[in-house]
């Protein structure tokens, strides 16, 4: 395709690493996923800016890859670009007092990279998220949360990449909903506030949330984490085992026993036995108590 000779050319010409013809399935949690077009590591912001400048002009469809999870990618995978944030990563400390310590993040950073720092600083705030194979950017546009906490709180800044202009927005409540950071554009950076604790405490906690996931959660197998938004109401989970699915299989992936919002890929699971999955919970759901549950997880290359 003389727009991918293009882009090739250009990739080479500034020595940004990429790869053709990548199977997603291995950068993604759940292991699932046929190959793009071309997977492409960007290593700073200049690179990932260009590169996006160059895409938009060319109307080549991209798309960007953080930690991998809360993704399905379909079996035939995805007839464009993605950017792999994997090499796009770093910390620096912006302010560093007694009390607080504010640090500017690239997005490709991974949150249990930032906790560790955070930790060793003596600092706190990120910890809810401890063992989630997320980074920072995908946690922010997904306003990752977990027990009743939330990205959200310790964001004070974003800076995103918008339609060939870089853009910073402080951060508001009306900027965030649920499961949902309301900025268009591809985020580069943020900015985050962590507030000072003595580290037996955030050790402390650190362990309680790994123990509970791994009580409540298939923490150690194949997933893409929760499958749906929770309702107003209730927990999606509860739903769906009340609906009698724990365990329910379609071909080589099963609502989980542990937790009937996660998806397990059994080894070999294709993203169509995960559809189907997901198909049967929202509408088993939907019969019995008339509630529709909305996916949290992403899609790439497939649909409901």
């Amino acid at each position: 395709m003389k727009d991918l000779l293009k882009l090739d050319l250009y990739l080479k010409k500034w020595e940004i690493p990429f790869k053709e013809e990548e199977v997603l399935a291995p950068y993604t949690t759940i292991k699932i996923g046929g190959p793009c077009l071309r997977m492409i590591f960007p290593q700073n912001i200049r690179d990932l800016v260009n590169l996006l400048n160059l895409l938009e002009k060319e109307n080549l469809s991209y798309f960007i890859l953080g930690g991998g999870s809360n993704l399905l990618v379909g079996d035939r995978g995805f007839k464009g670009v993605v950017i792999n944030l994997r090499n796009f990563k770093g910390i620096e400390v912006i302010e560093k007092e007694k009390s607080k310590l504010r640090v500017k993040v690239l997005a490709g950073t991974l949150v249990n990279r930032i906790i560790g720092f955070t930790f060793k600083e003596g600092f706190s705030g990120l910890e809810f998220l401890v063992g989630v194979p997320a980074t920072l950017g995908g946690a922010i546009r997904m306003n990752a949360g977990a027990f009743h906490q939330s990205v959200s709180e310790v964001v004070k800044k974003v800076e995103l990449y918008q339609k060939g202009e870089i853009k910073v927005v402080s951060s508001s409540s009306n900027l965030w909903g649920y499961r949902w950071f309301k900025e268009e554009g591809v985020i580069l950076s943020a900015e985050l506030e962590f507030v000072k604790e003595e580290k037996e405490k955030i050790w402390t906690k650190m362990q309680n949330y790994i123990e509970r996931r791994k009580k409540t959660q298939p923490f150690l197998e194949k997933t893409f984490g929760s499958v749906f938004k929770n309702p107003p109401c209730c927990y999606a989970g509860w739903f769906i085992e009340a609906c009698g699915l724990k365990g329910y299989k379609v071909g080589r992936a099963k609502i989980s026993e542990k937790h009937a919002n996660f998806i397990v890929n059994l080894g070999g699971a294709k993203a169509e036995d995960v559809l189907e999955l997901i198909r049967k919970a929202q509408e088993e759901v939907y019969l019995r108590f008339q509630t529709f549950l909305e996916p949290e997880v992403k899609f790439l290359g497939c649909s409901l």
